[in-house]
């Protein structure tokens, strides 16, 4: 073995998706994983006691919040390097897990070796994004769209709506008054100039921001 190792958690509702994320990533004689979640909480607790270089996450469980657990992992560990491995491709998406800190946007229907690339590029200090996301995330044309002008609280918001989630349900969710979330829900409204929750849905399906 050539350098010291580097460890990993992978944090996936699906333990046989990690089982073979697992087998595939230790190919790579350098990466060792170390620890599994299935829950944010899970992986809250783990991380505590038994910490570790890369973290890569799934961004849709179900019952969970992708961009919330996000959120939290960098609130509570702010230098942890956390790779978004996902089925969402558009840059909407990369573009707020990158405000929201991730080290890296990886989208599932890429090659697999790419996955083990990309978690040595991020130990570098690289950002390695899938194309053709980045490809698009770099189009100055995206920037001008109302979506990419929403900020990361709002845009995880806003997908909850464009899923007919109630306030209550999004309240709930992301630990939110009810009165809060209403009001996010009133200057989404007016960013894309949305007058219903079915406008909304229109919007997220002809800009492809939800998962099929």
């Amino acid at each position: 073995m050539n350098g010291p190792s580097i460890s990993v958690m992978l944090l996936d509702d699906h333990a046989v998706v990690r089982a073979g994320y697992k087998r595939f990533i230790e190919r790579d004689p350098l990466l060792q994983v170390i620890a599994e979640a299935s829950t944010d909480e899970e992986a809250y607790t783990l991380l505590d006691s038994n910490p570790v270089d890369v973290v890569i996450m799934d961004l849709s469980m179900p019952g969970q919040d992708g961009f919330e657990t996000l959120r939290r992992l960098r609130n509570r560990f702010p230098r942890q390097k956390i790779v978004i491995f996902t089925i969402h491709e558009n840059p909407a998406t990369a573009n707020q897990v990158v405000k929201l800190g991730a080290s890296c946007f990886l989208t599932k229907s890429m090659e697999p070796d790419l996955i083990v690339q990309a978690v040595h590029e991020v130990m570098a200090g690289c950002m390695p994004i899938t194309n053709p996301v980045a490809e698009d995330l770099n189009d100055r044309n995206n920037k001008q769209l109302p979506h990419m002008q929403l900020l990361p609280r709002e845009f995880e918001i806003f997908i909850c709506l464009a899923k007919n989630e109630s306030i209550k349900q999004i309240s709930d969710k992301l630990q939110l008054s009810e009165k809060t979330t209403a009001n996010y829900q009133t200057a989404i409204r007016k960013k894309l100039n949305a007058k219903s929750t079915l406008q909304m849905y229109q919007y997220a399906i002809k800009h492809r921001l939800l998962s099929s």
